[in-house]
């Protein structure tokens, strides 16, 4: 393999994956899957510490819309004022933020989210057919589930308003059902508490659930057994560079030779500096409460519920449930800041009083991950403009659902093979 040329199958040309997390691994599943000797390095001394650790665990194509639709900065904006704010920018961050922020407000404008949610939904659905044929094909225990989503609206304007987001995606192929508030407490019976201030609902029959984490360990068990190399607690420095072309890196454990393809997710513009990329990516903060549910039983809730201008999911994963929210501009802070537990504590006891009297919240895990972000919301998968140097990192919320196609499109990009969906909508420099 020379440069960003194919890598053919059973090349013994070493390919390096940086980042142990669900993007990598997958990366590393498929290229090792199609005989292409390829190593996976990771920081961490486990795989899937970070971003892919205790995520919302919701593989959602209908959530391919980007976050900074049009009038996002005037969200934004009034944060600065409020702290509990669902989308939160930090004072502190502007200085950091003002070059991709510009960039994000820009893709922010009408001619550009669609086409920004448009190709995030191409990859989304490519992606859940191929995670679904591997989930058949091996049937892991994984805490899946294939329910779908529903969507929830306190206000009649914003219902309108996903209902007219959503038909932009929807002509794609997308699968949903429009509900009256009478309609979603029949979907979801649980929600039958919150009837008085529920308007409406969309639900999305396509979407599904599954422990990200257990996918991502399981899915790395079958790279190694493919031939692939895991190696953790090694910390990335440098990249080795000859005559322009990257052709390896250098690490606290010496140096690793071969091409190399960037997954590290947030900490993946840091990275690319070091060769003169400069990736549009910075974090963005999230958070979970896991709360164990056993003892629900019958009462345990079907689906997901999103409730969007809250920027919150309550999601069932097995025998738990998940608060999954918020989106904070806040660098690469992994705090656990008590406003913002609460804040998750008290919107899940609007959608589920019951339920959530029921909780030992005593016993919940709290976490908190940094979703790499895109300033247009779109993940860059393919060759970097630099010989030897592959991407595949910044699919913000939708890592998830996104990380067995983007692998899958990298690894048909770097064998020459034909893809199945166009590549050019996730190239850098787009």
């Amino acid at each position: 393999m020379t440069g960003n040329s194919a890598a053919k199958a059973g090349s013994s040309q070493q390919v390096i994956i940086i980042g142990g997390g669900l993007i990598g691994i997958a990366t590393l599943y498929e290229l090792s899957r199609r005989g292409i000797g390829a190593v996976l390095i990771e920081a961490e001394n486990e795989l899937a510490k970070e971003t892919s650790f205790a995520n919302g665990g919701m593989m959602t194509p209908s959530q391919s819309e980007p976050w900074n639709g049009p009038g996002v900065e005037r969200h934004l904006v009034s944060s600065l004022f409020f702290p509990g704010a669902a989308m939160k920018l930090h004072w502190q961050q502007i200085p950091s933020l003002t070059s991709w922020g510009l960039q994000f407000l820009r893709n922010s404008w009408a001619d550009k989210y669609p086409k920004a949610a448009q190709s995030n939904f191409a990859l989304a659905a490519y992606s859940a057919a191929k995670t679904a044929d591997i989930l058949q094909q091996y049937q892991p225990d994984i805490d899946q589930s294939n329910n779908g989503s529903l969507k929830i609206f306190d206000s009649k304007n914003n219902f309108k308003k996903s209902l007219l987001t959503t038909d932009v995606i929807a002509k794609l192929g997308i699968s949903y059902v429009e509900l009256t508030a009478e309609e979603v407490i029949k979907k979801e019976p649980q929600l039958h508490e919150a009837k008085n201030w529920i308007k409406g609902g969309i639900y999305f029959a396509d979407d599904s659930v599954a422990d990200a984490r257990k996918f991502a360990l399981f899915l790395s068990e079958l790279a190694i057994k493919a031939g692939g190399e895991i190696k953790t607690s090694v910390r990335v420095g440098d990249f080795i560079s000859e005559n322009g072309k990257v052709v390896g890196v250098q690490t606290d454990h010496g140096d690793f030779q071969g091409a190399v393809i960037l997954c590290a997710g947030s900490p993946s513009a840091a990275l690319a500096v070091n060769v003169g990329l400069k990736l549009p990516i910075k974090p963005v903060k999230g958070y979970t409460i896991t709360l164990d549910a056993a003892h629900l039983k019958s009462q345990m809730p079907k689906m997901p519920v999103i409730d969007e201008a809250k920027h919150i999911a309550i999601v069932p994963i097995g025998q738990k449930i998940r608060i999954a929210g918020m989106a904070e501009f806040a660098g690469f802070d992994h705090s656990l800041p008590k406003n913002r537990l609460q804040q998750l504590k008290q919107l899940c006891a609007r959608i589920y009083p019951d339920l959530s009297s029921q909780f030992d919240w005593e016993t919940a895990v709290n976490w908190s991950g940094l979703r790499p972000m895109s300033a247009d919301g779109v993940p860059f998968v393919g060759a970097a403009p630099l010989d030897g140097l592959w991407l595949n990192c910044g699919h913000g919320h939708l890592g998830w659902t996104m990380a067995l196609g983007s692998a899958c499109l990298l690894a048909d990009m770097m064998t020459g093979d034909k893809p199945d969906i166009d590549p050019l909508a996730y190239r850098y420099g787009r």
